[in-house]
């Protein structure tokens, strides 16, 4: 049960729609879940690691383009 002062169609937008694809990569020694952009890029979506550490790398923190070969 949900209570709520929005409208249902405001809670319910974007429920239907198909999520980004995402694959898994290993950046470094760091996995991370990164949404392909082309054939040789792709964009970080989250990182999957459970060193604490990972999360300060600035080029695996969510947001961040890879460049490289893209499987």
């Amino acid at each position: 049960m949900l209570y709520t002062v929005l409208p249902l169609e405001e809670v319910l937008e974007g429920l239907e729609e198909d999520p980004p694809r995402t694959i898994q990569l290993a950046v470094g020694e760091i996995t991370v879940e990164a949404e392909p952009l082309g054939s040789f890029q792709a964009r970080v979506v989250r990182v999957l690691s459970t060193d604490p550490r990972h999360f300060l790398e600035p080029h695996c923190q969510p947001g961040s383009i890879i460049h490289g070969q893209i499987v």
